[in-house]
């Protein structure tokens, strides 16, 4: 159980670097569960320390809090693996609208390419993938892989689809 736990975290190791201008690289690594509920909470928090109740009109100013609050964890030094931002509020006050789009983007794409699921993994990458855990089992990828794709890994290499 430990190993399985390690390669789990090993996954978060998993640093994409983007180039917001320039001379400017920032490395953006995949955020846990954990990650998603506190930024969730941090961004309801933010929302009551204004005084704005979430509803309807105030559902965009939501998301976009929320938005910030998951950057802040995920937007790190790329060499290093440190966060950048400590809160939410570093991060607004230090990139532009574009960067922030930009990162959504560039993170959205990181989580596909290093957390594949079964809901963004076609089968003949999902055959290339079993064959290539088949030669050779013990394979770095499958540190990066999703939860969802290594059960579905597990199932097909127990019980192989009769033909």
């Amino acid at each position: 159980m430990t190993d399985l736990l390690t390669r789990l975290k090993a996954g978060r190791s998993a640093i994409r670097r983007v180039n917001l201008a320039d001379d400017v690289v920032v490395g953006l690594r995949l955020l846990t569960d954990q990650d998603y509920l506190e930024a969730g909470v941090a961004a309801e928090e933010a929302m009551k320390a204004r005084k704005i109740e979430v509803s309807v009109s105030s559902a965009e100013l939501f998301e976009h809090e929320q938005t910030s609050q998951f950057l802040a964890r995920a937007v790190v030094d790329p060499d290093t693996g440190e966060r950048l931002f400590q809160t939410a509020e570093a991060l607004r006050k230090a990139l532009t609208r574009s960067q922030k789009s930009a990162l959504v983007a560039a993170y959205l794409e990181h989580e596909k390419t290093y957390a594949p699921s079964e809901g963004n993994l076609g089968e003949a990458e999902f055959q290339k993938l079993l064959e290539a855990v088949k030669k050779t089992p013990e394979t770095a990828t499958l540190n990066d892989l999703s939860f969802d794709t290594l059960k579905r890994l597990i199932v097909t290499l127990a019980a192989p689809p009769s033909s």
